[in-house]
């Protein structure tokens, strides 16, 4: 009887590592969107402020030029 007893220690053991995994698991999943989203403001951050620092190539600058 001592063996049963056992096996379902050991299957509760389990099941309770399992969970405790599972969780671990989805606390890094929200972790990692966080980042994700963090790196996406600052992003779109940057890309707002350098858009009035982008440049033609002089082919095309030359191209405008000579439409105007």
């Amino acid at each position: 009887m001592q063996t049963f007893e056992d096996a379902i220690l050991l299957k509760m053991a389990l099941i309770v590592l399992v969970i405790v995994f599972a969780i671990v698991v989805l606390a890094l999943m929200v972790q990692s969107f966080k980042a994700l989203r963090h790196v996406q403001k600052q992003e779109a951050a940057e890309k707002k402020n350098s858009q009035s620092a982008r440049q033609l190539h002089p082919k095309l600058q030359q191209k405008n030029k000579d439409q105007n």
